[in-house]
Parts: structure tokens; sequence; C-alpha cells
């Protein structure tokens, strides 16, 4: 009974054939190296030992900083000339003056001022407009069918008996309308849409108009 055991111990004693593979694991990798001063962790803050920016700005502004607005200076209005022409023109309490570039049209029984050549001129007088509510009633008084025009005044009676050479920059009112259409004596569409707020109907307008 012996025979099987014997043959089975020492088949299994018996070395391996010499073709055949042994595997055998690689050796550990060595340590790494220890970290860098500047690469190692910072040790923890306490964030309460550290006041911070904001809250010390927080604490400087006033207990009702957010609901009280800063003081604006008070509002300090500054002279300006006007300049006149047609009805508004009084040289018994107004300055003579003169202005370039513009010309005068008729409005009906009115005068009213549109661009001309460089070298025209338009002769008038000037004011020394004092506050906004002078500003006011001279706007409420040339209604809509004007607006504001930069320009520059010539004074023509000049204390010392010679025409100012240095123009003062001021105002004019200038006719808001279409130019051309009043030149030519038809009707203002520009003028009358302005005036009643409202576009003028298709059906009512003309080739001129269109154009």
């Amino acid at each position: 009974m012996s025979g099987p055991e014997t043959s089975l111990s020492s088949s299994a004693s018996a070395e391996p054939p010499a073709n055949s593979v042994t595997t055998t694991c690689p050796p550990p990798p060595p340590p790494l190296p220890p970290l860098l001063a500047s690469a190692r962790a910072a040790p923890p803050v306490d964030d309460n030992s550290r006041p911070s920016p904001f809250l010390e700005k927080l604490d400087s502004m006033p207990a009702n900083y957010v609901f009280e607005l800063p003081e604006e200076p008070p509002y300090i209005y500054t002279p300006s000339y006007y300049f006149f022409y047609g009805t508004l023109m009084n040289p018994d309490i107004l300055k003579g003056a003169e202005i370039y570039g513009y010309s005068l049209s008729n409005w009906g029984q009115y005068k009213a001022l549109v661009d001309g050549e460089p070298s025209a001129v338009v002769t008038g007088c000037a004011y020394m407009v004092q506050s906004v509510e002078e500003e006011f009633k001279l706007a409420y008084y040339e209604t809509n069918a004007y607006e504001l025009a930069l320009c520059e005044i010539y004074f023509t009676d000049a204390p010392s008996g010679k025409e100012n050479e240095e123009p003062v920059v001021g105002r004019t009112f200038k006719y808001a309308g279409d130019a051309e259409a009043l030149k030519d004596g038809r009707f203002d569409r520009t003028l009358w849409e302005l005036q009643m707020g409202r576009r003028l109907p298709p059906a009512w307008r003309t080739k001129t108009d269109e154009a």
C-alpha cells in the first residue's frame, strides 16, 4: 500500500523541469527624499487672531452710512448770452450783436433762423440770461417750433466804439422744422409732426415728404 504514496511524495519534492519559467517579485522602490522647507505645508493659522480688512473698514464707517447719501453741492447757474432777432429785438435795453453762419426766413408774420452760408450774417441783439427761470420763459415764448442752437455772438456796440473781435459763445433759437420747406413756402411735415406729437398719415404725404 505504500507504493502510490511513495511515488506522489517523490514527485511533489522533485525539482521543476529545466524549461519552466520562474517568476520573482521586483525589489521595493527606494524611499522618497525629504520635502523642502518651501514645499512643506504651512502651519494652520487661526483666522480669529488676524483681523479682517473688510471688517476694519466697516467699523470705521458711520452707523447709517448706507442710508445717508453724500450731500451734493448746490447748483449754481452760470449766466450766458442769448442772441435775439425779430420780435425780441429791443436795442434800447439789449446789446447790439450779430452772428455768422445763419440766415432768416419768413414764417408767417415771424422771422425764423435757419442754417446759412458760413459768411452769412444775421443782425440782432444779445442779452445775458441770469437764471433758469428766464430760460424757461424764453422757451415758453418761442414754443416748440424753435430749438436752442449754439452760436458765436459778436457785439457791435462795444464801449470802445469798435466791434469786439473776440466772440462770445452763446445760444439762440433756431427753427425746428424743415428749413427747405420753409424757404420754398410749402407744407412743413416735420414741424407739423413735432407740434402735433404724432406722425402724419401716409395718405396725406406728398412725394416731397416721402423723399
